[in-house]
């Protein structure tokens, strides 16, 4: 399972819930960044993850994104992140474009209005852009997490509101 490489997945209309879920990303707590060893920070502000808070919607929203990679094989998944993060203009990370190392599958379900210009730019083995995402809100894009990738361009964001997932072990039953 170590060496398979998961492919890029959008998918239109993901909350059917839409409201419910805007009004938990105002309830929650959103903290700065820490830097790690390698001094790496993301840029703006998260919560803690949602599997401390809202177990449930956290399981719901896991399991529906595995359901497009594995619609008919039992799947279960361990050491997962699902964070609300907020972006504004100027913000800045010591990482614009970023590969996150750990993780299978990562995921990006925008939920703020936005445009092509500020989605998410994934990029092929060479480094070239192979997909640019736009930030349409309750659009969901999901991509193997060691692809090259971040937000298209962070000086033309005004406020993005996103949910961030990180899925980093996938057991297939």
């Amino acid at each position: 399972m170590k060496d398979i490489k998961y492919p890029t997945i959008i998918a239109d209309n993901f909350f059917d819930n839409l409201d419910d879920i805007l009004k938990i990303s105002k309830e929650l707590e959103y903290n700065k960044p820490k830097q790690n060893a390698r001094g790496n920070a993301w840029p703006g502000v998260r919560t803690k993850s949602l599997h401390l808070t809202h177990p449930k919607l956290f399981q719901d929203i896991v399991m529906k994104i595995l359901r497009y990679y594995y619609p008919k094989i039992p799947v279960t998944f361990n050491n997962t992140h699902v964070v609300f993060s907020k972006i504004k203009k100027g913000d800045k990370g010591k990482t614009h474009f970023h590969y996150d190392g750990d993780t299978k599958i990562a995921a990006v379900i925008y939920l703020s209005e936005g445009n092509i210009k500020v989605g998410t730019t994934i990029f092929n083995d060479d480094k070239k852009e192979q997909v640019i995402v736009s930030n349409d809100i309750n659009t969901m894009v999901a991509y193997d997490g060691m692809k090259y990738h971040g937000v298209t361009n962070l000086n033309l964001l005004e406020n993005r509101l996103t949910l961030n997932i990180f899925i980093k072990e996938i057991n297939i039953e």
